[in-house]
């Protein structure tokens, strides 16, 4: 056996699995030793594997470029299809027909629509201790329906392509530093201010489940760890939406916290001068701010002069529907539709838009003693302009509650056409 091309790299290499046991990344061991135990156990290859990989890369030679060639990449795409050669070789060309559809290589140098650049919540932080990048994603800052209301769909998704090939050329100038391989990154996600507008609304959630599917067909085995930090209790609900579309090793990768913990689990892995003060770490702008706007892009709400002309824009149009029911609030009046639903993992699913007007819409769960959980805040939708779509797993039985509310208006009454649904758990299909 023996531990493929790492020889020389051996004694500075710590922590950097490929994969082949990706529940080392739930845990850091602060011994260096154990930390060379793990590389050496899980970077080993047996001879069939071993043969395996010579046997993949005389296939794939001629399709991805000799930079590209190295052990450590070509074992991403084998690790990611359990050392199948035909599912890697197939997975491996389809991702090459992608990168060229997408203009990947060149990507980088996109010029970057404004609104992108300063409203959407990313940056890289530095580097985790065994030389990772790390990005911080404040995604409870994100207002995708301004973003997406203000670029086409497109891209909002080159631009995440972009930030995962700035991410490579991170990783491919610490390898030149370091003298050994950097072939993954670490993400930290911060909620705080989430709630479930951010994903309920279904442009925003077809956006997301394509973008994790698009990281899981093109970037194998290339986070080590994704940190999901300042959690509320309804981000299971947003999380139940993600989870199918996940790879299983991707999902023992991810650690979620709440409002505390985080910050210790981050500094095991990461120094504190490798983060913003605000997560963590010892890191400020220069005028003191902890969050390093500088670096970090935060998000927030994206001002109505960057929206597109809805017949530029990429949202659903109003589309007529003779299965809709309907519906007509009185001036200053509400209507709760109430759904008794028994089954855990149960969608609940709605359309509605309204002739001419905007109307409040939120969803609630009953609780004892009259309280309501929100799950969707009550908040004005244009649903005049555009089809309101959405849905939200039901991870617990009980009484939900969809309210259409026109307290705020005192001068019009409104008509709405719409359709609640609740489908049992198996039979929700994603279009």
């Amino acid at each position: 056996m023996r531990v493929f091309g790492w020889e020389s790299w051996r004694g500075s290499f710590r922590g950097q699995s490929s994969g082949s046991d990706p529940g080392d990344t739930h845990t850091s061991s602060t011994s260096h030793s154990s930390h060379h135990h793990d590389t050496d156990t899980n970077m080993s290859l047996t001879p069939h594997k071993e043969e395996l990989l010579s046997q993949f890369r005389e296939r794939v030679a001629g399709v991805i470029p000799p930079g590209q060639q190295h052990d450590h990449n070509l074992l991403q795409w084998l690790v990611a299809r359990n050392f199948n050669i035909d599912k890697a070789e197939h997975m491996l060309r389809k991702s090459m027909e992608w990168r060229k559809e997408w203009g990947t290589d060149t990507v980088v140098d996109w010029d970057v629509p404004e609104v992108l650049h300063n409203y959407y919540p990313v940056g890289m932080a530095g580097h985790d201790k065994t030389g990772l990048p790390v990005w911080i994603i404040p995604y409870g800052g994100c207002d995708m329906r301004g973003l997406l209301s203000s670029v086409r769909k497109c891209d909002y998704i080159r631009y995440t392509i972009r930030v995962l090939e700035l991410s490579r050329r991170d990783m491919a100038k610490q390898t030149q530093i370091l003298g050994y391989p950097i072939t993954q990154q670490c993400c930290i996600f911060d909620l705080e201010n989430f709630s479930l507008r951010h994903v309920t609304w279904k442009p925003a959630m077809d956006v997301i489940l394509e973008l994790v599917q698009l990281y899981e067909a093109n970037y194998p085995e290339f986070l080590k760890c994704a940190y999901v930090i300042n959690a509320p209790k309804v981000f299971t609900l947003a999380y139940a939406v993600i989870k199918p579309f996940l790879h299983e090793v991707t999902l023992k990768k991810i650690r979620i916290f709440g409002h505390s913990g985080w910050k210790e689990a981050l500094l095991e892995d990461i120094d504190g001068d490798q983060l913003p003060q605000h997560w963590g770490g010892t890191r400020t702008d220069p005028d003191g701010n902890p969050k390093c706007p500088s670096q970090i892009c935060l998000g927030g709400e994206v001002p109505k002069r960057y929206y597109l002309s809805l017949s530029k824009s990429n949202l659903s149009k109003l589309t007529e529907d003779n299965n809709l029911s309907t519906l007509t609030l009185s001036k200053g009046g509400k209507k709760r539709l109430k759904f008794d639903i028994k089954q855990p993992g149960s969608h609940l699913k709605w359309e509605f838009r309204t002739e001419d007007f905007d109307v409040g819409f939120g969803v609630s769960r009953k609780l004892k003693k009259g309280e309501e959980e929100i799950l969707v805040p009550l908040q004005r939708v244009n649903s005049q302009l555009v089809t309101e779509e959405g849905y939200l797993v039901c991870t617990e039985p009980g009484t939900y509650v969809v309210t259409f509310d026109n307290e705020f208006s005192y001068v019009r009454s409104k008509k709405i056409l719409y359709t609640v649904q609740v489908e049992p758990p198996g039979d929700f299909k994603e279009e």
